[in-house]
């Protein structure tokens, strides 16, 4: 049994793939094979902190992630693993939400920035005692940007599963999808550079769509 059971929308997403090549028998018998990989990662990897961690679901989503890319022999088109990273993190959530806010707005910028730090605290402070291991660290607006909603996440417990256990060549599709996924709730992600790049952070300018 996995300490983090696989995230729903992961779970949704491989089964309606499956599904579109198998009878239902089959596709359970499938799922389960991929579950018993998925259990493995996240058994071996280190912990971050369970369910203690708000930001669990996307390290989790991605061990799953690389389970269905492991089951399928590490063979699918560049077309297959974005499909895959964007249904994972997105599901069937509705999007827009962003939109509904300027985010140029003093109040507006406060108040998300106000959140983030309260989430920034939590990941600090764990990290900086290990007790949850590589999990990432977050600095809030730390280049002072005027226009937007900005973030860096220090340091990437995906990244490090990937390059320790050779699935590198998926962290572009999945640094890409972040930027198909702000889209999809209404914002522009703006990024330069990225822990799977070999930088020590990943920055997060979010601003409102055409601007």
């Amino acid at each position: 049994m996995a300490i983090y059971e696989i995230p729903q929308d992961s779970k949704t997403w491989i089964k309606k793939e499956l599904n579109k090549k198998y009878s239902s028998y089959e596709t359970e018998e499938k799922y389960q094979e991929i579950i018993e990989i998925y259990e493995k990662f996240s058994n071996d990897a280190p912990s971050i902190g369970g369910k203690d961690n708000p930001m669990s679901k996307n390290f989790y989503g991605a061990l799953s992630a690389f389970a269905y890319y492991e089951y399928m022999n590490r063979n699918m088109s560049p077309d297959e693993i974005t499909d895959m990273c964007f249904g994972m993190m997105i599901g069937d959530k509705k999007g827009g939400q962003l939109s509904r806010f300027n985010l140029n707005n003093k109040l507006v910028q406060k108040i998300f920035h106000g959140l983030f730090r309260l989430r920034a605290k939590k990941l600090n402070r764990h990290k900086k005692d290990g007790s949850w291991n590589n999990t990432w660290g977050m600095e809030v607006n730390p280049l002072n940007h005027k226009e937007g909603i900005s973030i860096h996440l220090v340091g990437c417990p995906i990244a490090d599963f990937a390059k320790k256990n050779g699935y590198s060549e998926l962290m572009p599709y999945f640094c890409e999808t972040d930027k198909a996924v702000m889209e999809h709730f209404g914002g522009t992600l703006y990024r330069e550079h990225t822990v799977a790049d070999g930088y020590e952070d990943c920055d997060y300018w979010i601003k409102n769509k055409g601007e």
